[in-house]
């Protein structure tokens, strides 16, 4: 067992993946920072990185497993982010492979952790208006790692699956996994902010709830390091994303019902018990 990395002072192999993405080269820059021997990699050549990089499509499943030798944590950012303009059955079927490609090299390889990159989406958030008829119902609040998850879209549906693949990889393989559904991320300048009479659907599913790319960032190298057995699932993020309304008159406007001294709309208790990571202060 690797134990607690920090706590030990130990130096870990850690391999992050879909680092020429946003998130993937700020967790790439911030393991990294806090000493530990970092490759990189990616499908597309990544700049700046301050460490090891090696192209490779996570598709391959043999270029995966040999990227995976010798490592001894994975954090697996590299997924196709959202629907987007690609065809939602190509965005399910790479991630899916992709993510069943490092699982499976992960436990033939003898990898300890994998920090895999989920998202809250898949509590149904985005529906694909080109095929679905019946959206999800809306979530029950706070949300945390324990909510049910109900996609609405294909890109959440590989996410889906994917967790329940990861718990599989725990249960059965002796693996220690953690799923970290991440919200809307942004840069610490550019909150997208949402304005008095302009809240959607959206949002408001969601519980106006986002984190810092160096906020998610930290939580990444948190997981990787500390004690952690088993499959865990964590739902991080903040509710500050409008612009007027602080939590209790957010609660008020959008949330009846809801007691609103809670201190936010998404429960981080669980996630700052297991790790100590906590987002910076509601504001």
């Amino acid at each position: 067992m690797l134990g607690d990395l920090r706590e030990q002072h130990l130096m870990a192999k850690i391999l992050v993946t879909g680092a020429a993405g946003r998130l993937g080269s700020i967790v790439a820059h911030t393991v990294h920072n806090n000493g530990h021997d970092v490759l990189a990699t990616d499908v597309v050549e990544a700049e700046g990185l301050p460490c090891a990089f090696q192209r490779i499509d996570l598709v391959d499943h043999e270029a995966t497993r040999e990227l995976l030798t010798g490592t001894d944590v994975v954090i697996h950012i590299g997924n196709l982010a959202g629907i987007g303009r690609m065809p939602p059955q190509v965005v399910f079927s790479r991630n899916v492979t992709m993510n069943i490609n490092v699982f499976q090299g992960a436990a033939e390889q003898g990898v300890g952790r994998i920090v895999f990159a989920s998202t809250l989406q898949l509590i149904g958030s985005w529906p694909d208006e080109r095929t679905v008829v019946k959206p999800a119902r809306p979530p029950i609040f706070p949300l945390s790692g324990s909510t049910e998850p109900d996609p609405s879209n294909l890109y959440a549906l590989s996410k889906t699956i994917s967790e329940r693949t990861l718990q599989y990889f725990a249960d059965r393989c002796g693996l220690t996994a953690v799923a970290l559904r991440f919200p809307l991320l942004h840069h610490d300048d550019n909150p997208h902010l949402v304005g008095s009479g302009t809240e959607d659907a959206t949002a408001k599913f969601e519980g106006f709830t986002s984190l810092t790319y160096r906020e998610a960032a930290d939580l990444c190298l948190a997981t990787a390091e500390r004690q952690l057995d088993g499959y865990h699932v964590f739902m991080p993020g903040s509710s500050r994303r409008h612009a007027d309304l602080k939590l209790p008159e957010l609660i008020a406007a959008y949330y009846p019902g809801l007691d609103p001294s809670i201190p936010d709309l998404i429960d981080n208790t669980p996630i700052a018990d297991a790790t100590g990571w906590q987002p910076d202060a509601f504001h």
